[in-house]
């Protein structure tokens, strides 16, 4: 009995202690987000709001600072074939991407759109969304090529009228590569179109996007990988790249899958749970961080 419990004190010891780099640990999420996607927050709201990805209800929820669920609302006409990112307009919009595509084979992607979403989620349990759906301008094969899987979109953006949508690359042979799509911030059905692409860097395990935020001055990007965060500024309209390209290490690899801008000075990231690690909030502080290039 005692050899028991000094070997479950000792893993327990591990797991207390476990070393999340440059990452400030907030709190552990809930099971039913271990498949957590998606980060959004609005000015004056001290809620942070996320979703989980394919095969989970159609909730946002609504976590405080330590990442516990506080509200869940149901959006009620949006099925979540596979919803991947989150993001917000100035007028109070949530933006909701089901865009996951493992595979490259979806030819509908659908993007839902909650207005007043920012003044109803304290009080409404349902809310009813509006929907963009489109194709990819340079898709032709459903599913393409193995060696050109760059359409699955796991990062929306929203910028002075526009939703901005970047690629995880699933190629076989992949080179890092990104594209940048384009859409109206309003329903409809359109054709999405490409307007840029970037080379991260090429390790297929740490260079895939997979989330992205816009500061509250809308200034600065921040794209998400598993390791990483290039933060993009002095930027001209939407050439993105066209500007300074900083690289943050946060020192800790996990499936991460979310980020949002606390303020103008720190992130908010979570990540999803594998086995014994991630399922998590953090905090991300940009105060006295040096960048690598």
């Amino acid at each position: 009995m005692f050899k028991t419990a000094f070997y479950f004190i000792i893993i327990l010891s591990i797991f207390s202690c476990q070393d999340y780099g440059n990452l400030d640990k907030k709190g552990g999420l809930a099971r039913n987000l271990a498949e957590v996607s998606g980060l959004a927050v609005f000015e004056n709201d001290t809620l942070i709001y996320t979703a989980a990805d394919h095969g989970n209800p159609n909730y946002i929820y609504g976590l405080d600072s330590n990442g516990n669920i506080q509200r869940e609302i149901v959006i009620s006409n949006a099925p979540n074939e596979d919803w991947e990112d989150l993001t917000t307009d100035p007028n109070g919009t949530l933006y909701i991407s089901d865009t996951g595509n493992n595979e490259n084979e979806r030819e509908d992607q659908f993007i839902y759109i909650i207005e007043n979403f920012a003044s109803l989620a304290a009080t409404s349990d349902t809310l009813h969304a509006k929907r963009i759906t489109f194709t990819l301008s340079d898709q032709k094969d459903y599913p393409p090529d193995l060696n050109n899987l760059n359409f699955d979109i796991e990062a929306l953006l929203y910028k002075e009228g526009s939703l901005y949508m970047f690629t995880r690359n699933r190629s076989r042979n992949f080179d890092g590569t990104t594209k940048i799509y384009k859409l109206p911030a309003r329903p409809g059905n359109y054709q999405a179109q490409l307007i840029d692409q970037y080379v991260v860097c090429d390790n297929l395990n740490t260079c895939a996007v997979t989330g992205v935020a816009l500061s509250p001055k809308g200034d600065r990007i921040a794209l998400l990988t598993s390791d990483k965060i290039l933060m993009l500024s002095e930027f001209k309209g939407e050439n993105f790249f066209s500007g300074k390209i900083e690289t943050f290490d946060l020192n800790y690899t996990s499936p991460k899958e979310g980020i949002a801008f606390k303020n103008d000075s720190t992130l908010y990231i979570v990540d999803e749970r594998r086995a014994q690690t991630g399922g998590n909030l953090y905090e991300y502080s940009l105060t006295g961080k040096t960048h690598l290039k």
